[in-house]
């Protein structure tokens, strides 16, 4: 027998003024797993379907039905959306047709009833996921001829914002986990659900992408509007939400979900900055800033006389790549160092970053901007010491908690203390490879020690996670 059929989702609208705001769209299941089996659960055939969700295929049966199954799944790029509540099983969707030769169609309702989900008919969201993160990662391949490796998506209606046992739902919030390098979205209705925010489920396949094809050294954290960020965690949030821009039609980041008075949605435009501002501290410490500065990069529309770059994806996407064996941390900076070195529009990308009130970056350790050198303190000769002030009271993730050691490797051990009044951490690193650290639960007094090799940079954070208020000094020592 010869069945042809196609396989469409219902994809409900989101905009500013929030989820079901903007008419529902029926569309494509591209690229994803279909098979036919019969009454015994047998596969007869398996293909995929087309662009525009279609599918053909041909199989022997003796039997007078079969059954056609839509897998929540791609095998370029390798992606599968999984239920983490129900011992990650595959999410499908199944209908029964006769065996014979002729026409089968799928069509994937979401449930959205207009303020909620019918919960026996909220099947169409794994496959709005899984829609736009290979859309995003198509968009990458129709560029450069990237391999992404397998993605594993863990979407459940039980998933909620809280914290505990992911097997029973509670994930915290959408997020990419390094430990797993998976994701894990938000599905509990009347509470959170992302599936159909499209921002942000790109902004979280940003983070696999960064991961696994770039390299990411940001500790995360919780981060939001008007944050002074440590710069790690401000590239690796405003990366994010420039890529979500940079691969769907869209430029407006929406999430949306429900409080006690109702539907609600939170949103920011990537081409241009509100009035009044969203980012009211301009730098490479500025999530917003960032974002902003990455889509100028990318984008063809000419914001203003400072905005004369127009790279396309490809560029982007090199300087990422080449981001992988920066020697120190990724931030701006080192993002920078790569895409200049990779172009030849050097003052036109200065141009950009002057917009945001970031220096004309030179390298990897922010040289050209004074505050993201300052992040670097450069131990010149070894033995080293010196002290700096760390602010309490702001989160591990900010730039008041935050400072870096850069040092040239002696070719032995190298032993890195501090001491502080207050709870602090010691990290080392180079070229992305974690080398040791120190972290005694609320003590002030860290010491780690690393072997080194000869002309090899290494680079030590230090973190603070002083309470109150106030700063509080830090004497750090590297011998």
């Amino acid at each position: 027998m010869t069945l042809t059929g196609s396989v469409t989702f219902e994809r409900v609208g989101v905009d500013l003024r929030g989820l079901g705001a903007a008419p529902p769209q029926n569309q494509p299941a591209r690229g994803i797993v279909v098979t036919i089996q019969d009454a015994r659960g047998e596969v007869l055939a398996r293909t995929v379907t087309s662009q525009s969700g279609d599918f053909t295929t041909t199989f022997t049966t003796s039997s007078s039905t079969v059954s056609v199954v839509a897998y929540a799944k791609t095998l370029d790029p390798p992606i599968q959306v999984e239920d983490n509540t129900d011992g990650d099983s595959v999410y499908g969707v199944m209908r029964d047709v006769p065996a014979v030769s002729g026409g089968a169609s799928l069509s994937i309702p979401s449930g959205w009833t207009g303020t909620s989900f019918t919960a026996n008919r909220r099947l169409a969201a794994p496959f709005a996921i899984l829609d736009t993160m290979s859309s995003a990662a198509r968009a990458f391949t129709s560029v450069r001829p990237v391999v992404f490796p397998m993605l594993k998506v863990n979407w459940s209606p039980k998933n909620v914002p809280q914290s505990g046992d992911k097997a029973r739902g509670f994930i915290g919030t959408s997020h990419f986990a390094p430990s797993d390098n998976q994701l894990y979205i938000l599905g509990k209705d009347g509470v959170d659900t992302d599936e159909f925010d499209t921002h942000v489920i790109a902004h979280e396949w940003g983070h696999f992408y960064q991961s696994n094809i770039s390299r990411s050294d940001s500790p995360g954290g919780r981060h939001g509007p008007g944050d002074v960020l440590d710069p790690r965690v401000a590239f690796g949030e405003g990366w994010g939400n420039a890529l979500a821009a940079m691969v769907l039609p869209t430029t407006s980041y929406v999430d949306t979900s429900w409080s006690s008075s109702g539907l609600r949605s939170f949103g920011f435009d990537l081409e241009s900055a509100p009035t009044p501002t969203d980012d009211p501290n301009p730098s490479a410490f500025s999530e917003a800033s960032v974002m902003r500065t990455l889509y100028d990069f990318y984008d063809s529309n000419a914001d203003g006389a400072f905005d004369r770059t127009a790279l396309g994806l490809g560029p982007i996407h090199d300087a990422m790549v080449a981001d992988k064996t920066t020697a120190g941390l990724i931030t701006l900076a080192s993002f920078v160092e790569k895409l200049k070195r990779g172009t030849s529009q050097a003052v036109a990308i200065d141009a950009v970053l002057a917009h945001s009130s970031i220096g004309p970056i030179t390298n990897q350790w922010g040289d050209g901007d004074a505050q993201l050198r300052n992040m670097f303190t450069y131990a010149v000769s070894l033995p080293w010491s010196g002290s700096v002030a760390l602010g309490a009271g702001h989160p591990s993730n900010s730039w008041q908690q935050n400072q870096y050691y850069l040092f040239e490797g002696t070719g032995g051990a190298v032993t890195v203390s501090a001491t502080a009044p207050k709870d602090v951490v010691l990290v080392a690193s180079s070229g992305g490879q974690r080398l040791g650290w120190a972290d005694n639960t609320q003590s002030g007094t860290e010491t780690l020690s690393v072997m080194t090799q000869a002309g090899r940079w290494y680079v030590v954070v230090l973190t603070g996670f002083g309470e109150g208020t106030g700063d509080y000094d830090v004497s750090v020592s590297i011998r």
